[in-house]
């Protein structure tokens, strides 16, 4: 069982590894703690298309991860490709960030709304991370001296939500078999 579900533990697995780079990187030449970040989240949109593409039902679950996946995907390339500077790379980050806070709370009213059966504390969990996740993105502007610290410890939180996802997952695939 836990195979199935490899490519949703192994993407947020990713994610975490990209909050770590980027909290005990920050004092390290940009280019390194650049190439670190992109490449990782890079590799972990991948996983999360493998996830999001490897169902048969198409479901608002599923729809969700592969609009998470391209949003990893741009900023991976972007961070590799655009950010020659810390201020680029804050204000991409920034945005990924409040996109990202801005899907999960629509995420969670879609699950809300579904006719199907789900983990309601994880829903609301998710719903809080998002927050936290909105609200640290504003905080990274604020505080410019802990900015990256911010932005590693909310990646570490995405990862996490991610990781929590997996019981939905399993909850919709056992009713929906």
């Amino acid at each position: 069982m836990i195979q199935k579900y490899l490519p949703l533990y192994t993407y947020g697995a990713l994610i975490i590894l990209s909050g770590i780079f980027l909290i005990y990187l920050e004092s390290s030449p940009f280019i390194g703690m650049q190439w670190a970040l992109g490449i990782t989240l890079s590799i972990a949109s991948v996983f999360a298309f493998y996830t999001a593409l490897s169902r048969q039902r198409k479901q608002v679950q599923f729809a969700y991860h592969e609009m998470h996946a391209l949003a990893m995907l741009v900023y991976g390339i972007s961070i590799l490709v655009f950010c020659n500077t810390s201020e680029k790379f804050i204000f991409i980050s920034n945005f990924l960030f409040i996109f990202y806070a801005f899907s999960e709370i629509i995420f969670c009213n879609w699950l809300f709304n579904l006719a199907q059966k789900v983990k309601y504390p994880i829903v609301i969990l998710r719903l809080l991370f998002g927050l936290a996740i909105g609200i640290g993105a504003v905080l990274s502007m604020h505080y410019s001296k802990i900015t990256l610290e911010i932005f590693g410890v909310l990646f570490i939180l995405i990862g996490l939500n991610i990781l929590l996802y997996v019981p939905i997952m399993k909850e919709t695939q056992t009713i929906n078999t």
